[in-house]
């Protein structure tokens, strides 16, 4: 008598191709998430820029406290944003980012009073 149903070896074919697809698809998914994060740190970065430029205006000087930027706040819990060097003719802001949530700043950006990224290795 023949029954329906499935053998385990088509089963464990079944179970191997799914793991294939789930490999190949988590690390697609990852490089996602981090792009969109360096996105996001970018658009803050030129927040900074732009409320530097207000904070110049008003003080004569730009500002190393980045508290004191009006028009700023950290949306993004993956970096830690902090002004390197501020006076009245320059600044330097960066955000250091621990994408692998391991606790190592694996992604820094720069941004400086011309307006200039770069993402720092």
């Amino acid at each position: 008598m023949k029954t329906k149903g499935f053998t385990i070896i088509e089963l464990l074919v079944g179970v191997v191709v799914i793991c294939v697809v789930l490999a190949i698809a988590f690390p697609m998914h990852a490089m996602r998430v981090k792009k969109k994060e360096q996105v996001s740190v970018r658009s803050q970065l030129q927040c900074i820029f732009e409320s530097e430029r207000a904070y110049r205006s008003l003080h004569g000087t730009y500002t190393d406290d980045v508290t004191k930027l009006a028009q700023w706040k950290n949306r993004t819990r993956k970096y830690h944003f902090s002004i390197r060097h501020a006076d009245s003719k320059g600044f330097v802001a960066e955000a250091n980012g621990d994408l692998n949530n391991d606790k190592v700043y694996d992604d820094r950006w720069t941004i400086d009073q011309n307006g200039t990224l770069a993402n720092v290795k």
